[in-house]
């Protein structure tokens, strides 16, 4: 079991430094404020809980009689904040759920980061991505119940890092997908294309040296430290919040988004709408994800899963679209233009499944949201 923020153990817990959190290298920016100080008095801010119910004085059971003397012997004590007890939530349910998962995707940064230095398997930037996007989404997610400054202050962190990440990823599924096609596509639009995946993989080269940049800057390292100071001690701020309610409420807001994006424009939505469709998608994912009793909510992450699997598909083939417009306008080579537009013919075709592929997936997805939240 977790501590909470503000136990006994907490609140004795040895001094910190003036700034309230253990010192971090500066780069690139300045921190206007500091981390949540476990030893800080707890907030006031606590989610407003309904009033108890007066009992009837001739029924209150006979309680052990305290003398004055012995009370005035005691110190005064607030008397405690009445809090639901529903099942499956106690007030450290919050730190006891979010702390194993954020300490399951700092270990995976971890066990992949000398792999993405190295860049031999394109396996470990893709999981070492997919570890910081986690990191992201399961804060966001417990954000409500989180003191927001620590909570925002770790994500925006963890950003950069993702963002570095996410362009060697982008090179890496886009050259993999070109060594496909020039392997099809026969001379001499292979060796055009060829041309095409060098200049990509030297975007992808720059892209790693910035990588191993940031990894080898104090400040990662000092990054590193704090994501695991908050996985052993969640900053929460209010341990009555509700895990389900928060999952139920991104499910909420992906049903919107999606209400609202074919509202918009029928059945033929864009591909940059589409792709923010997805990323609600992966929110609703993770912040279900940190549900303890799954239930009919394994059906709904699986339908999830499904759906950014075409969308997925639908995006990827987009960006490599776009991508090679953008080499082909810069090399002016007409060979070259030959070869991608046989590829962009590719992308078109692959577009079209994962779109007719989309509506079936939505409405499993919705069935099982609305079988996993319903009120």
């Amino acid at each position: 079991m977790h501590e909470d923020l503000y136990s006994e153990a907490s609140l004795r817990a040895a001094p910190v430094e003036p700034n309230g959190h253990r010192a971090r290298p500066t780069k690139r920016r300045a921190r206007s404020e500091p981390i949540a100080d476990a030893t800080a008095a707890p907030p006031t801010h606590f989610r407003e809980q309904p009033a108890a119910e007066v009992a009837d004085p001739q029924q209150t059971p006979d309680l052990e009689t305290v003398t004055e003397e012995e009370a005035t012997d005691q110190p005064a004590l607030a008397p405690p904040r009445p809090a639901p007890r529903r099942p499956g939530l106690i007030p450290t349910d919050i730190a006891d759920t979010i702390g194993p998962v954020l300490g399951k995707a700092i270990a995976d940064i971890r066990a992949h980061e000398d792999g993405s230095r190295r860049g031999g398997d394109i396996e470990d930037v893709h999981k070492m991505r997919v570890a910081t996007r986690r990191l992201r989404a399961y804060l966001k997610a417990a954000r409500p119940a989180l003191d927001r400054t620590a909570t925002d202050r770790l994500r925006e962190d963890v950003k950069e890092l993702a963002g570095t990440l996410g362009v060697i990823r982008d090179h890496d599924v886009m050259i993999q997908q070109l060594h496909r096609e020039a392997a099809k596509l026969g001379d001499p639009d292979t060796g055009a294309l060829e041309h095409l995946i060098t200049r990509l993989d030297r975007e992808r080269i720059a892209g790693r040296d910035q990588l191993i940049t940031e990894l080898d800057d104090p400040s990662y390292a000092a990054l590193l430290t704090e994501l695991q100071d908050a996985a052993q001690q969640p900053p929460v701020a209010d341990p009555w919040a509700d895990l389900h309610e928060l999952a139920a409420g991104e499910w909420l807001t992906l049903e919107k988004a999606h209400r609202k994006l074919h509202r918009r424009y029928g059945n033929d939505p864009p591909g940059d709408d589409l792709h923010e469709l997805r990323i609600y998608g992966k929110r609703a994912r993770y912040a279900a994800e940190l549900l303890h009793e799954k239930g009919s909510v394994a059906a709904f992450l699986d339908a999830l899963a499904e759906l950014q699997e075409v969308l997925g598909n639908h995006q990827d083939a987009c960006v490599l679209e776009d991508r090679l417009r953008e080499l082909v306008d810069e090399s002016r080579d007409a060979h070259a233009g030959i070869a991608a537009g046989r590829v962009i013919q590719g992308c078109h075709e692959r577009r079209e499944v994962a779109r007719a592929a989309y509506p079936a997936a939505w409405k499993k997805a919705a069935a099982a949201g609305a079988r996993a939240f319903a009120s």
